[in-house]
């Protein structure tokens, strides 16, 4: 679903999708739940695609994120990319990341901070 969504938003946006851009979007509808860092989508593409640069797979990123389909954020100095673009609370056990969707903790923080929530980030031991 999320692979179809990303296809659709890029058509309409004017933007081309080369086999380097399906690549990463086929990529993140495998590994986007994990949130996967930008090392690991890289290695993964370039099992394909051996020339892709770090710089194209950025680029690629911010007109994802600019189209509304990922968001991404650092964890121990690595980014990560978010699939799930709603708002949520991660919450970060190791390298462990699992997605809470809680209306109920997203509106306590929103009224807390006055401020629209897109991801909140949770480390717990």
């Amino acid at each position: 679903m999320w692979r179809e969504k990303a296809v659709e938003r890029l058509k309409r946006g004017g933007y081309k999708l080369t086999p380097q851009r399906l690549r990463l979007i086929e990529v993140l509808d495998e590994l986007g739940k994990s949130h996967p860092s930008l090392t690991e989508l890289l290695e993964e593409i370039r099992k394909e695609f051996p020339t892709m640069s770090f710089s194209t797979l950025y680029s690629n990123l911010l007109t994802l994120r600019e189209l509304g389909l990922v968001e991404l954020f650092s964890l121990e100095g690595e980014t990560r990319v978010e699939v799930n673009t709603e708002p949520h609370v991660n919450i970060i056990e190791g390298e462990r990341i699992i997605d809470v969707n809680d209306p109920e903790i997203i509106e306590a923080i929103r009224r807390k901070t006055g401020r629209r929530v897109k991801l909140v980030n949770v480390l717990v031991e």
